[in-house]
C-alpha cells in the first residue's frame, strides 16, 4: 500500500509542473517533450485515430486529477494521523483516520481499475490486442536482462540492436565476465 501511494505521489508530483508550465506560458520544458514523444509512440504503437487520441487524453487527464485529489486528501489524513499519534491521547481518532485512510486507498484502486477499463474500449479489437500483447511481454521482460547478460537472446532485431543499454537488467549483446568493460583497459579476469 505504501509503495502504491509514494508511486501516486510521485506521479503528482510529476504531472504538477506540467500544469504550471502551461498556466504560466513558459515554454516546454525536457518533461514535456519526453511527453510529447510518449504521446507519439502511443499513437504509433496503437495505429491510434485523432478521434481515439484526444479521448484517450481527455480520459487521462481527467484520471489524473482524480488521482491527484486523492492524493492531497491523503496527505491530509496523513498529517493529521501523526499529529494524533504525536498528542498520544485519542486513539479513537487515530484509528477512524487511518481507516480513512484505507478508504482512499481502496477508491484509488477503484478508479485505477475504472480508468483501465474505460480506456480500453476506446481501442478496437486489433488495438486491444496489442496491448495484451504487450502486457504479456513486460511480464516475461524481468527474464530477458539475465539471458542477455550471457548472450543467450539475439538482441540484433531489437530497436537500436546490440548498443541498446542496461534497460533490462545488464549489458545487451555480451557477457560480463569480471574483466574490462567496452574493450577499455587490459586488465585480465582473475584466475580461479
Amino acid at each position: 500500500m505504501k509503495t502504491r501511494l509514494a508511486l501516486l505521489v510521485a506521479v503528482g508530483a510529476l504531472l504538477l509542473p506540467l500544469s504550471l508550465r502551461a498556466q504560466t506560458g513558459l515554454p516546454p520544458g525536457p518533461q514535456d517533450r519526453n511527453q510529447q514523444r510518449s504521446a507519439g509512440a502511443i499513437r504509433d504503437v496503437l495505429d491510434l485515430t485523432d478521434r481515439q487520441f484526444n479521448e484517450l487524453n481527455d480520459l487521462r487527464d481527467s484520471h489524473n486529477q482524480k488521482l491527484q485529489d486523492f492524493s492531497v486528501q491523503l496527505r491530509d489524513l496523513e498529517r493529521q494521523r501523526r499529529e494524533a499519534m504525536a498528542a498520544g491521547d485519542n486513539p479513537a481518532l487515530v484509528g477512524s483516520l487511518a481507516f480513512q485512510v484505507q478508504q482512499i486507498q481502496q477508491q484509488m484502486q477503484e478508479e485505477n481499475k475504472a480508468y483501465h477499463e474505460e480506456a480500453l474500449t476506446l481501442l478496437d479489437g486489433g488495438q486491444r490486442e496489442k496491448v495484451e500483447q504487450i502486457q504479456e511481454a513486460l511480464k516475461l521482460a524481468p527474464s530477458a536482462g539475465a539471458l542477455m547478460q550471457f548472450g543467450l537472446l539475439d538482441t540484433a532485431d531489437l530497436p537500436g540492436g546490440a548498443n541498446r543499454g542496461n534497460f533490462l537488467g545488464g549489458p545487451v549483446g555480451r557477457m560480463n565476465m569480471g574483466g574490462p568493460v567496452g574493450g577499455r583497459g587490459s586488465a585480465p579476469p582473475p584466475n580461479r
